[in-house]
């Protein structure tokens, strides 16, 4: 309808223009002869003739810029129509599409009612009953993705609060590096200091031999280590010297993770971290160590296990737990049972389950077998868990067993020195860590 009355607009005006060209064509021709004795009369007539000719120019002009001006106007009033038509037929699509869905569905629901009224009784409760399934079914997923998401929450705070935390850490060492400075002492520090004239330590018990007997973060460089770095040196417990090699305390580091983090280290050295496996082989594969392993459960209560020979191989090895023996303590012997076991990581399976992965089903990351009583890498998960999470929390298993989490957990280690004793002694070790052992 707009087209066909723009099309006559146009057309009209496409006529006018072609008779008012015609007559200034006729109007503006000059006379090609000329009459003797008339020339003042022919120079008058010619003048007459050009100011007619130029002024129907300028109305021409006039006329054409009016006709171009317009069919713009309707050029563009036609695309808008067009737009609006477009839209309007895809509007009743749309509305007739919805009226043959609800028509289809109204009739689906007249012909079931109609055919509910010849069905039996028990066919009513089936269906009744598989609806309600369905219904708590659905329940329970909306239920387990609102946990999901607290969760994730809760991830994300200790993300930020560890972030934080090893960026204020960074920021120290990197001063203290600068100056040299003891973190624990307010003089100069023999283990931060590297010169000629006193080497670096091979770990805290030589720290410990210089006279050093203030627990804190000290520099060391094992013998076949390649450069130094920064460990926490506990001076206290049962005679001191220990080297920190797994600290958790409250959930704020994420221990779910992959071969390369767990082979060089990860987290805050002065809060929860893992020293890392290369570090801990270099510590521990070529002299004889002893093991310290401390754990304390929500209740507080805190027990310890100890083993007089603990030693971890090379990476060719797989990191495997090469040395362990001489178990005393009050936690129970939950590590015997991954003696000469490999290390496996979520996304490198050493374990011996065949048919799975010990590090993704029981989330953490150890010296699984096939697959383990212990789980001191598992996930933080706040004492009593349900039974679709045993096994996965930070466990060990001869201490509240594979569905508790337990809220803190410490390994330690230091060489077997002459005066090293058999076993721990349970009295200096309760003077450490408390009157429960």
């Amino acid at each position: 309808m707009v087209g066909v009355y723009c099309f006559g607009i146009i057309s009209v005006c496409v006529l006018v223009l072609v008779q008012i060209r015609s007559s200034v064509s006729v109007t503006s021709e000059p006379r090609t002869h000329y009459e003797d004795g008339h020339n003042y009369h022919h120079r008058r007539s010619t003048t007459v003739r050009s100011c007619d000719t130029e002024q129907m120019e300028y109305r021409l002009a006039k006329l054409e810029a009016k006709v171009d001006e317009k069919s713009e106007n309707l050029v563009a009033e036609l695309r808008e129509s067009s737009r609006r038509i477009h839209s309007l037929e895809m509007h009743i699509s749309e509305v007739r599409r919805i009226v043959a869905d609800f028509s289809s569905e109204l009739g689906r629901t007249t012909e079931s009612n109609v055919s509910t009224k010849f069905q039996q009784a028990p066919a009513q409760r089936a269906d009744n009953e598989k609806l309600e399934i369905r219904i708590e079914n659905l329940s329970k997923g909306i239920q387990l993705v609102v946990a999901a998401l607290r969760n994730l929450n809760s991830d994300i705070t200790w993300v930020k609060k560890n972030i934080s935390n090893i960026a204020a850490e960074t920021k120290y060492l990197a001063l203290l590096e600068r100056d040299q400075r003891l973190p624990t002492t307010p003089t100069d520090s023999w283990a931060l200091k590297n010169t000629t004239s006193r080497p670096i330590a091979r770990n805290c018990r030589d720290i410990q031999d210089t006279g050093y007997s203030v627990s804190g973060i000290y520099k060391i460089q094992p013998e076949y280590a390649q450069k130094p770095f920064m460990v926490f040196c506990d001076m206290e417990t049962s005679g001191g010297g220990w080297t920190y090699i797994h600290n958790r305390f409250d959930g704020s580091q994420d221990f779910f993770l992959e071969w390369n983090d767990y082979k060089t280290g990860f987290g805050n050295i002065g809060g929860e971290f893992w020293l890392g496996m290369e570090h801990i082989h270099q510590l521990t594969g070529n002299d004889l160590n002893e093991l310290l392993v401390e754990l304390v459960d929500f209740n507080k209560r805190r027990v310890y296990a100890h083993y007089t020979a603990f030693g971890i191989g090379s990476e060719a090895e797989g990191y495997n737990l090469k040395v362990l023996g001489g178990y005393s303590g009050n936690a129970g012997d939950s590590l015997v049972y991954h003696a000469g076991s490999r290390f496996s990581t979520k996304d490198r399976d050493q374990d011996r389950w065949i048919e799975g992965n010990c590090a993704k089903a029981h989330s953490g990351a150890w010296w699984y077998g096939g697959c383990d009583t212990s789980n001191l890498n598992g996930r933080y998960l706040h004492g009593d868990i349900p039974e679709d999470l045993a096994f996965q929390g930070m466990y060990w298993d001869e201490f509240k067993g594979s569905r508790y989490s337990l809220a803190e957990s410490r390994m330690m280690v230091r060489p077997r020195g002459r005066d090293s004793p058999d076993m721990v002694s349970a009295d200096s070790t309760m003077s450490r860590m408390g009157d429960d052992y």
